[in-house]
């Protein structure tokens, strides 16, 4: 049988692959509660809404051709802490890049908090490079 340890796992690795690299809005929509929130943005504001967005409209657009890489992946408790890199052509300014036709790379230490199988909360450190 497999542990909740594992099926958070599961799920964090669905959202990245299927809405954070491909786009599938409707796995956002089945894997984020109504509650979540993105301690990285403006917790007084909808941090769900701004979440989806900023990565469907600021994020695909300017990388159309991304990759994910997953480095590692830890779950202990409610949450997953995964170290990943997102790269790509940049197309479009984005995350103070601003130089279209250069190589664009992002590495992430993300921690996601988990309840029911669903993102309640987010935290992250980036780290840009374009080259």
């Amino acid at each position: 049988m497999e542990s909740q340890t594992e099926k958070n796992k599961a799920v964090v690795r669905k959202f990245n692959e299927d809405f954070l690299i491909a786009g599938n809005k409707e796995t956002f929509e089945s894997l984020v509660d109504p509650a979540f929130i993105n301690y990285n943005m403006p917790t007084d504001q909808d941090t769900r809404t701004m979440t989806r967005d900023f990565i469907l409209q600021l994020m695909h657009p300017a990388l159309p051709d991304r990759k994910l890489t997953i480095h590692d992946m830890i779950a202990e408790g409610d949450k997953v802490f995964t170290f990943k890199t997102i790269e790509g052509t940049l197309a479009a300014p984005f995350m103070n890049a601003d130089k279209p036709g250069s190589r664009f790379s992002m590495k992430i230490i993300d921690i996601i908090q988990l309840k029911d199988e669903k993102y309640i909360a987010h935290w992250s450190v980036r780290e840009v490079a374009t080259y």
